[in-house]
């Protein structure tokens, strides 16, 4: 059509948390289920060989964006592109529920098309996805899907009118596709029926052989599981695009259970049969997809669903009529494409600040620390995270707040596989009691100060109940040992990072990831600066702990005006964390999974959005990353031991000096990447609706975390007791491999 086009390099990462299910039991069973499912009946076939040739022809066929891996990566597509397009397969699936396959990431002055997304199932029954679907694609401009069950969904969720498009491969007619199909590498093969089956009904499978018999055909067998090698007929040759095209196109019949296997028959007006993968009570059931597809062409006695219906689907198709169909609906889509394409798009020129193309903020105030105009501040916002905040009429569109801001300049990050990964544990045990594992941030804010350098890090402020970062200067040892433990709260930044930039002297900067890579892009120009970054999960809203303090309240009655809260209280152990509130007179110390606090950050649910899209699980902006050393290798510790991750020169100079202090031991650097966080998990579906029960004040956080927190906390239970006899499984797999 003209346009130059590239293909947004995302893929989803992980599935969506939701609370359809509040039974523990049956959730648990589901998970299991699929688990088992997936290692005994789908262990799909792969191998290299069918690796590289999907891998050239994508190479050669298409131009693909940089690899875009969280919300920031794909909100930079909006400075090179002026259409954002989403459509094909089930990318609208309820089950495999993405914000950014309905293109979130694209800024309001861009044009957005939906060209045929396939919603797959007939209904949507969690209340939360079937909210933001509706939010979602109402942002969208031209609105299509793919199959007349999904345009029903989405209109009622939309109040639009909701166009039914062809999949995008019946766009293409059967002399292109021949051109793709030229390069195959496969066997040359006459007189075969084309078996292409993803599902598992082995009466579908018995059918196959017996309609190639009455044919007088030999089977051909496309594998997509590995038990499909051992069918009569299998392909061993490895299968790609080009293989899968030129199959199709040669076969004299084809039995498929496949949507795409039915589309690419009707495209190659071949003599098929198609069956009904899925049982109609089958909570999943995407059979929709394939019956919409046979009536749109008038082709539905192509639907084997008993035996009774073999003879029709035995009898050669009259294509004239349905091919008179197909160009129709091929005409009426490409001319709905080309027409969305044309839509007028609204001409917008932002200016030069942080929220040009961005939607998510992670509080660090760098951006405030350095606007020339006074136009940034940090407030709370709506969802208790501390946000920046622009007046767009005061903003003079320098670009310095995007220069510093840790979302849009990464430049500083290294790949946690550059780093050198020690473990640490201090001598001293005051130190050890004192800190959240082993000492090493305590031992490397003491050197610091013996090396005349001021320390930047975060204390929990017992008035207002919130962790604040402060600039400890070296005189000032009383206020460094305010300093230890882990606060999990999110930290308020804002002045001190602007203090320690005009601090005339050392500095050692403490802090999340985001905060640690916000402060090396304000100081970029100095080499005095040592940077710990600390190993983060995400950080929950503020009013996480507003709720919290309601209840040491009302059930335990301690003193607002004088509670503070240890967030790891060590005294009671290390890898059994205790939460411990005090006012002075009265305490509650609470193990891990009794404390409503803990167990709904524990849960990953309230966090910020940026902590769902972070850049800094497999990165680093810091010389040093500190962290819990999890796993098996320290398991009979009970004093705690650090895990330390020198990121450069001057971090694994760091490591040396901490060896005078305690304990510093090599390790592999798998022991990282098998026991923290590596990947950014999905948002729960259900989090603003979390978040909303948390800004109510008359809202109990007990009540919050046992709706919340409670079924996926039983499930966890659930799964870890069944843990040993998975691992059997997997064992005994891997052994027949």
């Amino acid at each position: 059509m003209g346009h130059d086009v590239s293909v947004v390099n995302y893929r989803t990462n992980g599935k969506v948390a939701t609370l359809l299910s509040t039974n523990p039991v049956s959730s648990a069973a589901r998970e299991i289920k699929g688990k088992v499912e997936g290692r005994l009946l789908e262990r799909r076939v792969s191998s290299l060989e069918t690796d590289s040739l999907f891998s050239s022809f994508l190479n050669s066929n298409l131009s693909f964006t940089a690899a875009c891996e969280t919300m920031t990566d794909l909100e930079e597509l909006n400075d090179s592109f002026d259409v954002f397009v989403c459509g094909s397969d089930q990318i609208w699936s309820p089950a495999v529920f993405d914000p950014h396959y309905y293109l979130d990431f694209a800024d309001s002055s861009k044009l957005k098309v939906a060209y045929a997304p396939s919603v797959g199932l007939t209904e949507v029954r969690d209340s939360d996805i079937r909210q933001r679907m509706g939010e979602l694609a109402s942002r969208i401009d031209c609105l299509s899907t793919r199959e007349r069950s999904g345009s029903d969904i989405i209109a009622e969720l939309t109040g639009r009118n909701v166009e039914v498009m062809l999949d995008p491969t019946l766009l293409v007619g059967p002399d292109e596709w021949n051109t793709i199909a030229c390069d195959a590498k496969v066997e040359q093969r006459e007189g075969y029926l084309l078996a292409y089956m993803l599902g598992h009904n082995e009466w579908h499978w018995n059918m196959v052989y017996k309609i190639a018999e009455k044919l007088g055909l030999s089977v051909c067998v496309i594998p997509v599981f590995r038990r499909d090698l051992t069918r009569k007929g299998c392909i061993t040759d490895p299968i790609g695009p080009c293989e899968f095209v030129k199959l199709f196109s040669g076969a004299s019949f084809i039995c498929t259970d496949s949507f795409h296997g039915v589309a690419f028959s009707i495209n190659y007006e071949k003599d098929f049969c198609a069956f009904e993968r899925f049982k109609e009570d089958d909570p999943v059931n995407q059979n929709s997809r394939v019956i919409n597809l046979l009536d749109m062409t008038g082709l539905m006695n192509r639907l084997l669903r008993d035996r009774c219906d073999v003879a029709t689907v035995l009898s050669p198709v009259s294509w004239q009529i349905h091919r008179a169909r197909l160009k129709e609906r091929r005409d009426s889509s490409l001319s709905w494409l080309k027409t969305a394409l044309s839509s007028n798009l609204r001409a917008c020129t932002p200016k030069r600040n942080v929220y040009r193309y961005r939607s998510l903020c992670c509080g660090c105030s760098a951006c405030a620390a350095v606007c020339p105009a006074g136009a940034i501040e940090m407030t709370l916002d709506h969802e208790g995270f501390w946000r920046s905040r622009i007046d767009q009429g005061r903003c003079v569109s320098c670009g310095k707040c995007r220069d510093v801001c840790p979302l849009v300049e990464r430049r500083a990050s290294l790949a946690l596989e550059k780093g050198r990964l020690f473990s640490y544990k201090d001598r001293n045990p005051d130190v050890l009691t004192s800190s959240s594992s082993g000492g090493a941030a305590a031992e490397i804010a003491r050197m610091s100060f013996q090396s005349n350098a001021a320390v930047l890090g975060c204390v929990f402020d017992c008035g207002s109940h919130e962790t604040t970062h402060v600039l400890v200067e070296p005189d000032d040892a009383d206020a460094l040992a305010e300093l230890a433990g882990s606060k999990y709260m999110q930290s308020r930044m804002h002045p001190a990072l602007e203090k320690a930039a005009s601090y005339d002297g050392p500095l050692t900067v403490f802090g999340t990831p985001c905060q640690v890579a916000a402060a090396r892009n304000m100081l970029s120009r100095r080499a005095d600066v040592l940077y710990v970054d600390l190993i983060c999960h995400g950080v929950p809203s503020r009013f996480l702990y507003d709720r919290y303090l309601d209840w040491l309240h009302r059930e335990h009655g301690l003193n607002l005006q004088h509670t503070r809260t240890v967030f790891r209280y060590k005294p009671r152990g290390w890898r059994e964390r205790y939460l411990f509130s005090t006012d002075g007179l009265r305490s509650v110390c609470l193990f891990q999974s009794h404390d409503p606090y803990f167990q709904l950050f524990d849960m990953g649910q309230c966090y910020g959005k940026c902590c769902y899209e972070c850049p800094w699980r497999s990165s680093s902006a810091a010389d040093i990353r500190l962290g819990d050393y999890w796993g098996p290798r320290f398991r009979r510790d009970k004093t705690g031991v650090s895990m330390v991750l020198a990121m450069t020169e001057r971090g694994e100079s760091a490591v040396k000096d901490l060896a005078l202090s305690g304990e510093v031991l090599h390790w592999p650097l798998d022991d990282y990447i098998s026991y923290q966080q590596v990947e950014n998990e999905p948002a729960p579906v259900y989090r603003s609706r979390l978040l909303l029960a948390l800004s109510n004040p008359e809202t109990r956080i007990e009540d919050i975390a046992k709706e919340f927190a409670g079924p996926e906390a039983s499930k966890r239970r659930i799964l870890g007791r069944v843990a040993p006899l998975g691992r059997l499984v997997k064992r005994v797999l891997e052994g027949r491999s």
